[in-house]
């Protein structure tokens, strides 16, 4: 499987913090600011150029080769997951770090004072740095690799390998899923916008997305059985769907567009055979698809 880095930040503020609607796009405009501003070298940004501009490589990546899937629309070597949590005083959100990402974590940590000097969200709170976990993307246990004081105090997690995901697997119920889309998921299948949660759309994104991050992000690709992988997902069946559709637009300071960011949230429920899914599902919990 794709090793996987997680970082969860926790900040606060004297006052509170304000995200809207779009609480993903204020954390990620507010750290690409404050690394733009530190450490961006202005070179060109391409898939070998970790070295010469991390940063572009890291929130601006786009790959115009046809040997990647997907071409140039690809996933990010860094994906975050905002604070679920709006007008409060303490949130916390987390950094995931895919492949040979982990090498810009110091860079990205040396930026979070600057960031929280620049503030974030509607009003631009300043924040100070309470602490930074290390998180098993497998278990979500979490470990302190940075208290409130700044020191490092421990190290990262070595990352589940493939043979953790099937393990973890077999413990779990394999006729039935509960799955909970906690920010908005948009997915679109075969040109059309899916306003449901069926399953094999959006296990089919998760499975691209894996290929995709394996090809870009990692030495050696994951071999990904894509044939046997859908047939099963084919099958799978809803049967308790309490989602409902989010509309919300999230604006980009580096083209000046507004995007639409709209999806369904919320609890569904599945019913089949899991047995050779639930490693790829384990997987997709960091991989947000």
């Amino acid at each position: 499987m794709i090793p996987i880095q997680i970082l969860r930040c926790h900040i606060e503020t004297d006052g509170v913090f304000h995200f809207g609607r779009s609480a993903g796009s204020a954390v990620r405009g507010a750290l690409y600011t404050a690394l733009t501003t530190m450490y961006d070298t202005q070179e060109d940004v391409g898939r070998n150029s970790l070295e010469d501009n991390p940063v572009a490589w890291l929130l601006r990546l786009e790959v115009d080769d046809d040997t990647v899937t997907g071409g140039k629309d690809v996933p990010r070597p860094m994906g975050i997951r905002p604070a679920l949590s709006d007008k409060v005083s303490k949130i916390a959100f987390s950094l995931a770090f895919y492949g040979k990402a982990e090498k810009t974590i110091s860079l990205v940590l040396s930026a979070l004072p600057l960031m929280g000097e620049l503030g974030i969200g509607r009003g631009r709170a300043q924040f100070r740095l309470v602490k930074v976990e290390t998180v098993d993307p497998l278990t979500g246990n979490a470990s302190l690799l940075i208290d409130e004081y700044g020191q490092t105090i421990g190290k990262l997690l070595t990352p589940p390998a493939t043979k953790h995901y099937t393990t973890f697997a077999r413990l779990l119920r394999d006729d039935r899923l509960r799955v909970n889309f906690l920010t908005p998921t948009r997915i679109i299948d075969r040109g059309n916008l899916c306003h449901v949660p069926d399953f094999r759309p959006w296990f089919q994104r998760l499975i691209e997305r894996t290929r995709q991050i394996s090809e870009l992000y990692m030495e050696e690709a994951i071999w990904v059985p894509f044939g046997d992988l859908l047939t099963v997902a084919e099958d799978i069946s809803m049967v308790e769907d309490e989602t409902h559709w989010y509309e919300a637009k999230s604006g980009s300071r580096r083209d000046g567009m507004m995007k639409p960011i709209s999806g369904f949230v919320g609890s569904v429920t599945y019913e089949g055979n899991f047995a050779p899914l639930l490693p790829y599902v384990l997987l997709g919990q960091a991989l947000q698809v």
